[in-house]
């Protein structure tokens, strides 16, 4: 069973039942225990689930019968998200990666004064819903809607991803990408957990004037499982918390800007 057919699986009955036990995985999936934590620790840092000891429970106030995720956001999070959103220009045609930053920024994007100035695509499921829900509302007040494109694609843990989200990706141009961090270090640079999703990255920060990362305090000194590019490719870092010092000094070595919005 593939990674991701796992994810489905852990997911399908973590909303179905509450919560899975890591022994029953681990028979369910015929996989070892080390890889049903580390599936565990990967869907808990996307913010679908909780870990918990012998295994993960479904987030507080999430819908079961698997629907998109959602759970309340984190404090973290909307200080990550208002500072992404202070970078936006009115007129711009940006694109939103996934996890919980890109959410609570694309609701932020749609209560904004110049959202229907924008072009906003994304491959996150939870955020195309929200964008997709104001743009109808814009419709139904008789408001000229906001430019609105979903990336295609094999969906993968609510991201479309694969063959075809990569050739959306690079017949694009943006001006501001998003992407959450699950792994920024001095050495590695950006890394995810994905290979497809670290394909996708490449191409978007390679397409686009303006890339922005938004780096939970987690992320800081970790390095995923996919490279996805040095420092010296990012335009700005956001996040509440100061970085290790070793980074610090690597961000200011690679002229990259360092927003830090502490609490």
């Amino acid at each position: 069973m593939l990674a991701h057919q796992r994810h489905d699986e852990i997911l399908r009955q973590v909303n179905q039942n509450g919560s899975v036990r890591v022994t029953d995985l681990v028979t369910q999936l015929d996989v070892s225990e080390m890889t049903v934590r580390r599936d565990i620790r990967v869907l808990a840092a996307k913010g679908m689930l909780k870990r918990v000891h012998g295994g993960a429970i479904r987030l507080e106030g999430a819908p079961g019968g698997g629907n998109l995720p959602v759970s309340a956001p984190s404090g973290e999070e909307k200080i990550l998200a208002q500072a992404a959103l202070e970078t936006i220009r009115p007129g711009s045609n940006v694109f939103i990666g996934g996890g919980g930053c890109g959410t609570i920024l694309a609701k932020l994007i749609t209560e904004s004064e110049f959202f229907s100035s924008l072009t906003v695509a994304t491959n996150y499921l939870p955020v195309a819903k929200i964008l997709d829900h104001a743009q109808q509302g814009q419709r139904d007040k008789g408001s000229a809607p906001a430019k609105v494109i979903i990336f295609g694609g094999q969906p993968e843990n609510y991201e479309n991803l694969g063959p075809l989200t990569l050739t959306n990706a690079s017949n694009f141009y943006f001006h501001s990408v998003f992407i959450e961090a699950e792994g920024i270090d001095k050495d590695t640079g950006l890394s995810c957990e994905n290979i497809d999703k670290a394909a996708l990255n490449r191409v978007l920060i390679r397409n686009c004037e303006f890339t922005t990362v938004m780096v939970p305090t987690r992320s800081w000194g970790r390095t995923a499982l996919n490279v996805v590019c040095p420092l010296n490719q990012l335009s700005r870092i956001v996040s509440a918390t100061q970085p290790p010092t070793e980074i610090a000094e690597a961000l200011t070595q690679a002229q990259i800007m360092l927003d830090v919005r502490e609490p």
